[in-house]
């Protein structure tokens, strides 16, 4: 019983630390060093291994300066005309402009888009306004990163399997054994043996008093 406790454990352990998920931290800033946008959009492709799946959130650390009124974010597809986050505002204060967004991705057609982004898309206050005079100091992606991420859901089944070692049927036959049907059958007829002895006794103290 005690190895089967302790096969359980270990097991559900292992279960959940491959849950964990595991969290990709992008620094992209280097893609705008030394640009200025101003009558363009800043763009850049979305890291390898992110996971973009549908219903995941990417978080976006940024940082720069704008004449724009606003800057926004999204992600789309290199051509933008699948966008499948939600668009992210963030209005510059003094020219410049720090804060962290979370964008969700929803493949359901509602944004227009329906397959996984590839891009990260920094526009003007609007669709048809460009940047004016901006310039992107810091840029970083956070989010889960799916290499990792995709073991962790289908590992845990073959992980499981100890269940099947500490299963050990055979290992806890030992309970049948310690059963010992063999050696707690003969506690009946003991008890019965006992219980005889005294009607035997009672027999014979009536036949006593009736000779006297």
């Amino acid at each position: 019983m005690t190895k089967k406790i302790f096969a359980i454990v270990i097991a559900a352990m292992m279960v959940m630390a491959l849950s964990v998920t595991v969290f990709a931290d992008v620094d992209l800033s280097s893609e705008f060093s030394g640009k200025t946008y101003d009558g363009d959009n800043a763009r850049v492709v979305l890291p390898e291994g992110l996971d973009v799946s549908d219903g995941t959130t990417v978080t976006v650390k940024v940082k720069g300066t704008s004449d724009s009124a606003k800057v926004r974010l999204y992600l789309t597809d290199a051509g933008d005309v699948g966008i499948v986050t939600n668009i992210a505002e963030i209005a510059p204060e003094g020219g410049a402009f720090e804060a962290t967004v979370e964008l969700v991705v929803d493949l359901s057609g509602t944004y227009a888009g329906t397959n996984e982004p590839t891009v990260l898309m920094i526009k003007g206050e609007n669709g048809w306004t460009p940047l004016v005079n901006t310039t992107i100091e810091s840029v970083v992606i956070v989010g889960a990163d799916a290499t990792a991420a995709a073991p962790a859901d289908e590992t845990p089944a073959a992980d499981e399997t100890p269940a099947a070692d500490e299963a050990p049927a055979a290992d806890e036959t030992p309970a049948a054994d310690e059963t010992p049907a063999a050696d707690t059958t003969p506690a009946p007829n003991t008890g019965l043996a006992l219980a005889v002895i005294p009607a035997v006794m009672a027999l014979a103290a009536v036949a006593v008093s009736k000779k006297h």
